[in-house]
């Protein structure tokens, strides 16, 4: 067979791949956590273990394995084909690594123990939830051992959602970022207890039909393509992608979750602009999508942060805003400007402001870690929790509801994955500052009504490569150089310091 016949071969496997993937991982997942009805979880699950089992067998097919061995250093390879075949490495080994039944079993487990985490934080009862987070726990430990890795058995959970990062990393940059942050949110809590905070502003009740308006209109501010997307409502905000042509975003409703509304959609629709703008060329490669969940998620939380905390922001949508809701004319954008930037310790990581935002991801990462190693028992868990948040923030949990049972990641499988939210903030931070340094204030870019400048060279960095460069090379491409937390450290000082004249 000559190079071009056996390319198209492997093409062509990939494509079934990617139906597999992006069916299961996409739009079933989307159905299971927006209209799926509740006793439907059981066949549900049988079903995409079914499929998940499927994808194995095509990950572990002997022609696709030889085919990848044929392609994997020919020197016939163009640079997106390198791509495609590292790519297609990393994934077929991660998952070829974990025995079938183990992995099938494993998918079954997740897709049963998100419906018994709701449960049980309706329930306000980790009991509940407790032998199912057990199970999960000791299934990563077994996967760390066989993916493998060198020091510590985290770094094998952290590679899979962030190649290259490792433990130490995090510990390092944890150590620098911990004390400022805590500096910082010392000097904010004593302007808060005098009374010389800027004023925090409550909105609501607002009905669904009006945030749901000022969603569509937010999106539709920040270039997000309502004929390659929808959004709907669901247990946990998230952005599901079938393609790019085909971006579910999800957010979460509360009469009263105005703000966090808002900051959801922000971080869930720039997701989906990034998803949307991927190259169509990829599809058919796995390289049409983001090359790690940390890239992914740094991008969330530029538009969540960097855009959504901005005073330009706020004056940017302030019109179509007021239009939606007229009370909102008592304010200027400068006073939403400001109420959007209140800072206080909170219990809800999802509800928690930019400052303190870190110490509820790292608190995290400290518990996961240990669970991994064996450091902590999930049984001890709770009280682990509830420590931390005392000795971090400064406030402790009532019950396991607004405790260890808030998010869904840890039922959801997402072990190792906190410390993207880590980086992917200190990766914003930098991404920013060398963004404005090429196209200019954003503020005043967007007090321009020039959003799509922004994105235009979110498009030509990041976006249209999809997967083509690693989660690092992209990384470094984007920011001129290698991370640094500086950039964080500075972003955080300034923005502080002008919102609450702390120096």
């Amino acid at each position: 067979m000559t190079y071009q016949s056996q390319l198209t071969e492997l093409r062509g496997m990939i494509e079934k791949i990617e139906y597999y993937k992006y069916t299961t991982d996409a739009l079933i997942y989307w159905d299971k956590i927006t209209y799926m009805p509740r006793n439907a979880i059981e066949y549900r699950s049988k079903v995409m273990s079914f499929l998940a089992g499927e994808q194995y067998r095509l990950l572990s097919d002997t022609r696709f394995q030889k085919l990848i061995r044929f392609f994997k250093g020919n020197a016939k390879n163009d640079f997106v084909t390198n791509a495609m075949i590292r790519r297609l490495i990393r994934n077929s080994e991660s998952i070829r690594a974990v025995p079938e039944a183990e992995y099938q079993k494993y998918v079954q487990l997740i897709a049963v123990s998100e419906q018994v985490w709701a449960e049980a934080k309706e329930k306000n009862d980790f009991s509940y939830f407790r032998p199912y987070l057990d199970r999960i726990f000791k299934t990563f430990r077994n996967f760390a051992e066989y993916w493998g890795y060198e020091k510590d058995p985290y770094d094998a959970l952290l590679g899979y959602y962030a190649e290259e990062l490792t433990t130490e990393t995090i510990d390092t940059m944890a150590a620098q970022l911990k004390p400022v942050l805590i500096e910082l949110l010392n000097l904010v809590e004593e302007k808060n207890k005098t009374g010389s905070a800027p004023k925090k502003i409550d909105i609501g009740p607002v009905s669904r039909e009006q945030q749901q308006a000022v969603w569509t209109m937010i999106l539709e501010k920040i270039g997000f393509n309502f004929d390659s997307g929808r959004v709907d409502i669901g247990s946990h905000p998230t952005i599901l992608a079938n393609s790019p042509d085909d971006i579910r975003v999800v957010n979460t409703f509360s009469e009263n979750g105005f703000w966090g509304g808002i900051l959801n959609i922000l971080h869930c629709g720039g997701r989906g602009v990034y998803k949307q703008s991927i190259s169509r060329e990829l599809m058919g490669t796995l390289l049409a999508e983001s090359p790690t969940f940390a890239v992914e998620e740094a991008i969330g939380r530029f538009y969540e942060n960097i855009i959504g905390r901005s005073k330009g922001f706020w004056q940017y949508i302030y019109e179509p805003l007021t239009d939606i809701l007229p009370q909102l004319k008592t304010y200027t954008p400068q006073d939403l400007f400001e109420a959007v930037n209140h800072a206080q310790p909170s219990l809800i990581r999802l509800e928690a402001d930019e400052l303190t935002y870190l110490l509820h991801i790292i608190i995290r990462y400290e518990l996961e870690k240990d669970l991994i190693s064996g450091a902590l028992d999930v049984d001890d868990l709770p009280d682990a929790w509830s420590s931390k948040y005392e000795e971090y923030l400064g406030i402790r949990p009532e019950h396991d509801g607004e405790g260890v049972l808030q998010d869904i990641h840890w039922a959801a499988g997402y072990v190792g994955f906190f410390p993207s939210y880590f980086m992917a903030n200190v990766t914003a931070a930098q991404m920013a500052a060398v963004m404005a340094q090429e196209i200019g204030d954003l503020d005043q870019l967007m007090q321009q009504q020039s959003f799509d400048k922004i994105n235009d060279w979110l498009t030509q960095n990041i976006y249209c490569y999809g997967a083509v460069y690693s989660g690092r090379e992209l990384m470094e491409k984007v920011c001129r150089g290698t991370f640094s937390s500086t950039y964080y450290i500075d972003y955080l000082r300034n923005k502080y310091s002008e919102v609450y004249k702390l120096f």
